[in-house]
This record gives C-alpha cells, sequence and structure tokens, in this order.
C-alpha cells in the first residue's frame, strides 16, 4: 500500500521533509529505549545482587537451625 502526502504549500521538499521528520522520530524512541535498557540493567544488576545476599542468609540461618537444633 502506498500513500501520497500531498501539501501544496511545501512542494517538491514534502517528501523530504517527511523522511527528516521520520528520522528524528525514531532516533528519539532509540536514544529513549537505550536509556530504558541502561537502566533496566541496573535494576536487574541490584536485583541479582539482592538475591545473592538473600541466598547467603539463608544459607546462614540454616546452618544456625541445624545447629541449634543439634544442640538443644
Amino acid at each position: 500500500m502506498h500513500y501520497v502526502v500531498n501539501f501544496p504549500l511545501l512542494g517538491s521538499f514534502t517528501p523530504l521533509l517527511v523522511s527528516f521528520t521520520l528520522l528524528l522520530v525514531s532516533l528519539h524512541f532509540t536514544r529513549e529505549f537505550g536509556a530504558f535498557t541502561r537502566e533496566f540493567h541496573a535494576f536487574t544488576r541490584e536485583f541479582y545482587a539482592f538475591t545473592r545476599e538473600f541466598g547467603t542468609f539463608t544459607r546462614e540461618f540454616g546452618a544456625f537451625t541445624r545447629e541449634f537444633m543439634l544442640y538443644s
């Protein structure tokens, strides 16, 4: 399907203007998506660190519980 954009005041500059506008829009969304991926990457790093700390805590708590049950 092919659409024709007709702006008689702009004349032959219309295809160039439409192309440039689409380029600016795509660059804007690319930059926004890059910022989102950086934020998401930082979040996943923090979440991974939290899960590692929580795993360490549960292992130590399990060892403490076993010792407590053994000597009580």
